[in-house]
């Protein structure tokens, strides 16, 4: 209760220092900004002159946690500016809610007494705004020109007889960055779905006569973001179904507990990424809690390492054996060391370090850029780990085993990471030919994420449709080099042919190594062996050879000839018509129906 009482009557006071000498005596000040709609002359926001000789203005707890504002003597005419005379950014203040202190400012000049001549000016014309705009509502434009004062009334534009919309700014340096508002930063331009857009950017030579831009508005922030958004409906989804497999994966019974573990701890991350990925583009959680923004670039050094781990724990490789398993999550606590400080910085400085992300500045660029190059050797290692494991399941198993979801997921984060070098290449090219290509740039992160979403995706339908994949039958191998001498291979090859035409063993589409090993009544090595240099093939082509002929047999024989290929090929021991049609065309060098017709 002591907390919420202080919390709920903290007051900050706002102490005028000093202020130019030529400041005419009779003047008033006031604070104007986002906690009063940027109003100029708004006498609940007016400086009192103390008895100390000092202007002191105290206010309650504010609506954000953070403000922005500016000094006045009433008028947007006599705002302050900067030494050089120059129109002055406008102040910021974090945690203000949590303040009891005093913040000490000074005034180096007025707009009125010493504001530099602009070098010109342009005239704007916007030539269309949003159709759910307030017809009363009134249109500022802001910029670099009046220190990004949003609600600026010299530069409210005026709506013409056409339904344009008109102003004239002045023109202090050659780059013009500006925006259009209702007013604050609240009701500022946006995108769809109340994503924030870039600002608008001119280039104009200052020594022309007068220019014009001419604009139009397509959505305002606020108003937007109301709307359905499906590109968030996908990524809330995915989270909330990665969240969901977490329980099936785990209900299974005999599963691979410790490979189970990791997919569990991966899906959760990739399910909190998702979510705090939503917070950057949904306006309302973002200014609830805009540090949310931070958190799905943990990612970056996170998900490679958990999925290698996952891929050897399941394929039971044994190579994390060689080195201890923290090393590989070094990266991942050094950004986190990094971000913490980010994290903890006053929240308008954490806000512009957040979004300058959106203008490629060179702390997300260093950082992206490690985290890419980052994945793609942690791709090219899982891929070469997938693909031992597929070459020895050939020497161990005679079908193939379930291991399609692990192909695709490394296909989509094939595609992701195709996606972000094109992020790069696209970034890197706009810079050095000087094209603004940075809407290109945020459309191929955002095809990233979707495309990154799909993970989750692909694991909850492979749970439900095939839940032996999440519990994979151990692979060796490794094959030790048993001497054997002529006469001893020929035996064991008899002995396979034996077993191979007169028994038939090759029907069991279960048929393993070492089940083949324990019917001959030989090691598994043995084995092996003998049919590697007997027959210069390896376990799976060695039975899959005799399946292919059997299954020509009968598709020869008249009183078959109803049966569909798929059924015969189940018959003679495929266990899937993709294993079936790629050892067929291996084997003859055609697809069964060429066979069959030629």
């Amino acid at each position: 209760m002591l907390v919420i009482c202080c919390f709920a009557n903290a007051q900050i006071t706002f102490k005028l220092q000093s202020f130019p000498e030529d400041t005419p005596e009779e003047d008033v000040f006031y604070l104007a900004g986002t906690f009063n709609i940027w109003n100029a002359f708004s006498p609940d926001h007016q400086f009192q002159l103390a008895e100390d000789g000092f202007h002191y203005l105290t206010l309650d707890r504010f609506r954000q946690d953070w403000i922005a504002f500016l000094i006045t003597r009433g008028s947007w005419e006599t705002v302050e500016i900067n030494a050089l005379g120059e129109p002055k950014l406008t102040r910021k203040l974090s945690d203000v809610n949590h303040k009891r202190d005093t913040i000490v400012l000074n005034v180096d000049k007025w707009a009125d007494l010493h504001l530099t001549t602009p070098k010109n000016t342009v005239k704007i014309e916007l030539e269309k705004v949003p159709k759910n705009t307030p017809p009363d509502a009134p249109i500022y434009i802001t910029g670099n020109f009046n220190g990004w004062a949003p609600g600026d009334k010299r530069f409210q534009m005026r709506e013409s007889k056409n339904g344009k919309w008109t102003a004239e700014i002045p023109l202090y340096w050659s780059k013009l960055e500006y925006k259009y508002s209702r007013g604050n930063w609240q009701t500022v331009e946006g995108k769809a779905y109340g994503r924030p857009r870039l600002d608008r950017i001119a280039y104009l030579d200052v020594t022309s006569p007068l220019s014009k831009i001419t604009d139009s508005v397509t959505h305002w922030e606020d108003i937007s973001s109301r709307s359905f958004n499906p590109y968030t409906l996908i990524l809330i989804l995915a989270a909330i179904q990665g969240l969901i497999l977490i329980l099936i994966i785990n209900s299974y019974e005999n599963n691979n507990r410790k490979a189970n573990a990791y997919l569990s701890i991966l899906i959760a991350l990739i399910s909190f990424a998702l979510l705090f990925r939503v917070a950057i583009y949904d306006r309302e959680v973002y200014h609830f809690f805009p540090r949310f923004s931070l958190l799905p670039d943990l990612v970056y050094f996170l998900y490679a390492p958990l999925f290698l781990l996952y891929v050897r724990k399941l394929l039971n490789t044994d190579s994390d054996k060689r080195s201890p398993v923290w090393w590989h999550f070094v990266p991942f606590v050094l950004q986190l060391f990094f971000y913490t400080i980010f994290f903890l910085e006053p929240l308008h400085e954490f806000i512009g370090r957040s979004l300058s992300r959106i203008y490629a500045r060179p702390l997300y660029i260093i950082t992206g850029g490690l985290a890419l190059a980052y994945n793609i050797w942690y791709w090219v290692k899982i891929k070469k780990i997938i693909s031992q494991y597929l070459e020895g399941v050939e020497n161990t198993f005679s079908e193939d085993q379930n291991v399609v979801y692990l192909k695709n997921i490394m296909t989509l984060k094939g595609i992701c990471l195709s996606f972000w070098i094109l992020t790069y290449l696209t970034g890197g090219i706009g810079s050095i030919l000087g094209f603004n290509l940075t809407q290109t740039t945020i459309v191929l992160v955002d095809l990233t994420w979707v495309v990154f979403s799909l993970t989750v995706y692909i694991l909850g339908y492979f749970a439900i449709k095939q839940p032996e994949i999440f519990k994979i039958d151990n692979v060796d191998r490794e094959t030790p080099k048993i001497k054997l001498n002529g006469g001893e291979i020929a035996v064991l090859t008899t002995k396979l042919q034996n077993a191979m035409e007169k028994e038939k063993l090759f029907l069991d589409s279960s048929l393993t190594l070492p089940e083949l090993s324990e019917k001959l009544d030989s090691s598994l090595h043995e084995i092996s062996r003998a049919i590697n240099e007997g027959f210069q093939k390896n376990f799976r082509d060695f039975i899959n050879q005799y399946r292919v002929q059997e299954f020509i047999k009968r598709a020869d024989e008249e009183a078959i000839r109803k049966h569909t290929f798929l059924a015969l090929a189940m018959e003679v021991g495929f266990n899937s018509k993709s294993s079936f049609n790629r050892s067929f065309r291996k084997i003859t060098g055609k697809s069964p129906r060429e066979y069959f017709r030629e």
